[in-house]
């Protein structure tokens, strides 16, 4: 089922979050500079926060209660490339056990309709430019390059591709409708 979260799905989503962040970015390993950031940005109460402020909107995708995976929308973030875009897909999140099942497709879907409905043009996000499956991904849903920002931890800079989508849907594809998958 693909639905908007609430502050009740804020423990899940900073599990879920700190899960997936650190498969990704911990490749070597733990060390100080990744934990503490995990542990400080994606905390219950953080996620709550970002839940109920009216410029984000999490989407969450659950199977029998359980959470396999979210996107965070954040609709008031200017691309760096191009101030006019204006809404970031700040997260696509699906936990590691469930990837290739269609859940990020599926969130990305409902994401893009939703943004279609409220007369939204188009959407960006910034991905690590060594994160070859999350590139490959998003090529195939057809986004495209449009520069590159860079993510700041400690005294390192990590260069991020950023992608942009114009959204053109289908009337049948912009149903915002709970969705049992």
């Amino acid at each position: 089922m693909i639905r908007i979260a609430t502050t009740s799905d804020a423990s899940n989503l900073a599990a879920l979050s700190i899960q997936v962040w650190l498969h990704t970015y911990a490749k070597s390993g733990l060390r100080n500079a990744l934990s503490d950031y995990v542990l400080a940005e994606f905390t219950p109460e953080k996620i709550a926060a970002s839940v109920n402020d009216e410029n984000q909107v999490f989407v969450v995708y659950e199977e029998n209660a359980h959470l396999l995976g979210y996107l965070r929308l954040i609709l008031n973030s200017p691309i760096p490339s191009d101030p006019e875009s204006r809404v970031e897909i700040a997260k696509l999140y699906v936990q590691e056990h469930f990837v290739g099942r269609g859940i990020g497709s599926a969130l990305l879907k409902y994401a893009l309709a939703y943004c279609d409905k409220l007369g939204i043009t188009s959407v960006w996000l910034a991905v690590n430019h060594e994160n070859t499956n999350a590139l490959r991904f998003y090529e195939q849903h057809a986004f495209l390059r449009n520069g590159s920002t860079f993510f700041h931890l400690e005294n390192e800079q990590h260069e991020n591709f950023i992608l942009s989508k114009l959204i053109a849907l289908s009337a049948s594809d912009s149903s915002l409708e709970t969705r049992e998958h």
